[in-house]
């Protein structure tokens, strides 16, 4: 151990994942907005019931892309393909 580092150090925190902050946002308000538009369907207003199906949708699809993008890519090698000329 040189003489610079401390016996205590611990590892830099890691910046937290942009895409979270949708799902974290996102899924509540997609619920919240669900439980709203019912209450408005139950009232009277016919629109809504649209939209008691639309705004959980949203909150699937959210998450769905969360989940999607969160995946590992796989590479893709090129190298034996032959190059392409521009006619």
């Amino acid at each position: 151990m040189s003489s610079q580092e401390s016996p205590n150090t611990q590892p830099a925190p890691q910046a937290p994942d942009p895409k979270r902050r949708w799902v974290l946002w996102g899924l509540p308000l997609c619920g919240l907005m669900g439980v709203l538009e019912f209450n408005r369907a139950l009232g009277g207003n016919h629109l809504s019931w649209v939209y008691v199906i639309e705004w959980p949708f949203f909150g699937v699809f959210i998450y769905y892309m969360y989940w999607k993008l969160s995946q590992p890519q796989p590479t893709y090698d090129d190298s034996d393909d032959p190059p392409r000329e521009v006619e």
